[in-house]
């Protein structure tokens, strides 16, 4: 773990925060959008072209952390109202 500040981050490396993305379904560029980063930093990121700092995958780990909970909660609200569960809506 470092410490940044005031605040602790637990150290997460890219490939995981690239799988946990796509697992749960989330754009690179809302990610993008919630932490103000360009899109192709995010990219250039993940693919390993350029070495993100531990503050930058601090803030990309708690976005996606964020996004997934977010995103996990408007699918509870949508099955409670009986929309079908799980279905992918961006087609």
């Amino acid at each position: 773990m470092i410490i940044l500040g005031r605040r602790n981050f637990e150290m997460i490396d890219v490939a995981t925060i690239k799988a946990k993305r796509n697992a749960a379904g989330i754009a690179g560029n809302i990610i993008c959008k919630k932490i103000s980063m360009a899109r192709s930093r995010l990219s250039d990121i993940e693919r390993g072209y350029v070495t993100a700092s531990p503050e930058e995958l601090a803030r990309i780990a708690a976005a996606l952390d964020e996004l997934i909970e977010a995103k996990s909660f408007l699918d509870r609200v949508a099955a409670s109202v009986g929309w079908p569960s799980g279905v992918r809506r961006d087609h």
